[in-house]
């Protein structure tokens, strides 16, 4: 019996292979046939920038300092590349201070960053580069009655024959119940380099402070990171900012390099501005 299974398996298959099931319109399904071309789609990837950054060495850290009934979150440093001539350094902290019975109460993070990075050329052809860097600051400072919040930033890029570019936002305090909301934006400030390896130097710094209280008071606070750095037990249900969008909350300096035509005059000398 089971050798007629078999059998009848194996007629089975032939019959497959030699007459192939049609549609239901009757037509065999189509097949490549010898001798026709072959349509092949290639997609190209997009052509890299005449004008790159390349990462180097980093040093980073963040440094808290409490005193006190104290709380601080975030101290993240975050460094991207989203293309091959633009880079994006963000640091998010944030800081609350609470001043109770027992004594005063200090907190605050305080960032510091150097990124090296090298400016290429890709084409002959590119002599040098546009430079640019533009910064931003978001966040929210909170001093309710008692104590007070700040923020500062700032940042430098070195390593060309000038001073540098330079950014500078801030200091921002609030005291005596202010509460504010930052949102700054400086540059983009920009300069003709060379290609060579360059530095930027950032620094970052939120702080909190609350004398002694005897009487209850919420804390002053300064929330420059997204959420969860911030518990929100140490921040009023009624507080000022409730609901804000806080996915952008930060320091974020913004660095991008682009093809700069040269001058007649630098050209006749071999020299490009930088150099």
């Amino acid at each position: 019996m089971n050798r007629m299974n078999h059998v009848a398996a194996l007629g089975l298959g032939l019959a497959a292979v030699l007459f192939p099931a049609t549609s239901g319109t009757g037509q065999q399904p189509k097949t490549a046939q010898p001798g026709q071309p072959l349509n092949i789609t290639v997609t190209t990837a997009g052509s890299a920038p005449d004008v790159t950054i390349a990462l180097g060495t980093r040093s980073g850290k963040v440094t808290p300092i409490r005193s006190g009934r104290t709380h601080t979150g975030g101290g993240n440093i975050d460094v991207q590349q989203p293309s091959l001539d633009t880079l994006v350094v963000t640091l998010s902290g944030a800081a609350v201070a609470y001043g109770g019975p027992c004594g005063p109460a200090t907190a605050s993070q305080a960032f510091e960053v150097v990124q090296q990075f090298e400016v290429s050329f890709d084409k002959p052809s590119v002599k040098a580069a546009k430079m640019t860097v533009e910064g931003r600051l978001i966040g929210f400072l909170r001093s309710h009655k008692l104590g007070t919040a700040e923020a500062c930033a700032s940042a430098t890029v070195t390593g060309g024959a000038g001073p540098g570019l330079a950014l500078a936002m801030g200091p921002h305090t609030v005291a005596g119940a202010e509460s504010v909301s930052i949102n700054d934006k400086e540059g983009p400030v920009g300069a003709v380099v060379a290609a060579r390896k360059f530095s930027l130097s950032q620094s970052f710094k939120v702080a909190a402070s609350m004398p002694k209280s005897v009487l209850p008071c919420k804390a002053p606070s300064a929330e420059f990171a997204p959420d969860p750095a911030l518990d929100p037990l140490w921040i009023s249900a009624t507080e000022p900012f409730h609901g804000a969008n806080k996915k952008d909350l930060g320091f974020q300096v913004i660095i991008r390099v682009t093809p700069e035509a040269v001058p007649e005059a630098d050209k006749t000398n071999g020299k490009a501005d930088g150099r």
